[in-house]
Formats: structure tokens, sequence, C-alpha cells
């Protein structure tokens, strides 16, 4: 009989401990790949400083995925600053003069550096620029 009882109630222990593992939340990813609200942040201008922010959110990390510059007219795009990501901003360099691109994507996605953090990529041109783009794209969780 004392066999019996054990044998139960290891049972039950066992379907208790199954019930609370599949019963518990889930945490959130935090590996940098794209789990939450996709978010993107344009802007379009000619001239001084053109701005593309992923807007930071209570209490949620916003997270960085890539950003494509482009620009027409003979002036040169450059630098380009990625701020708000953790450690420091990013600098990019060398988009040449005339119709040109720059491109960067991060894998794994890089986060802001602390929630409720926006993302910038900024960018400057001067006068001679007939268009400069601004796009980035990235996720919050």
């Amino acid at each position: 009989m004392l066999n019996i009882r054990r044998r139960t109630w290891c049972h039950c222990a066992l379907v208790l401990a199954g019930a609370l593992f599949f019963a518990v939340e889930v945490a959130a990813q935090t590996s940098g790949v794209p789990t939450g609200n996709i978010i993107t942040g344009n802007a379009t201008g000619s001239t001084s400083a053109v701005v593309g922010t992923l807007a930071g959110f209570v209490g949620k990390t916003t997270y960085i995925c890539g950003f494509s510059i482009s620009g027409t007219g003979s002036a040169a795009v450059s630098p380009v600053t990625v701020a708000g990501v953790i450690g420091s901003s990013m600098v990019f360099q060398n988009l040449s003069a005339g119709t040109g691109a720059l491109s960067q994507a991060f894998y794994p996605c890089v986060p802001a550096s602390a929630p409720n953090t926006a993302i910038t990529v900024t960018t400057t041109a001067d006068g001679t620029a007939t268009a400069v783009n601004v796009n980035s794209w990235g996720f919050v969780q």
C-alpha cells in the first residue's frame, strides 16, 4: 500500500511540474533578431541634417537592424551617424558626391542604450544636394 501511494504522489508531482512548465510566461527574446513590432524611421531633405528616427517606447527597447542613405546632386552625403545605440554612436563615411547610396545591415540587430531610447540615423548634405533620403528599420520589444 505504501508503494502505491508513493507512486501516485510521484505521478502527481510530475503532472504538476509539467503543468507549471507550460503555464509560465515565456521571457522575451533578446537575441537581436526581430521578434517584436517592426518600426521604420524615414526622412527626406536636401540640405543640412536629415534624421531618420526609430522611436523609443516606455518600458521597451528599440533595436536597429539596418539603414539606407541615398542622395542625388553634387553634394557628398557624409558622415552618417547612428546614435542612441548601446556602447557609443556609430559613424560611417564616404557616401560620395553625385548619385549614390550607403546601406548597412546589422545582424544581430543593435539595441538602444536603454529602454525608452530612440535611435537616430543622421546625415548631412550641403546646399548642392538635390535630395537626401534616410531610411532605417528595426523593431521594439
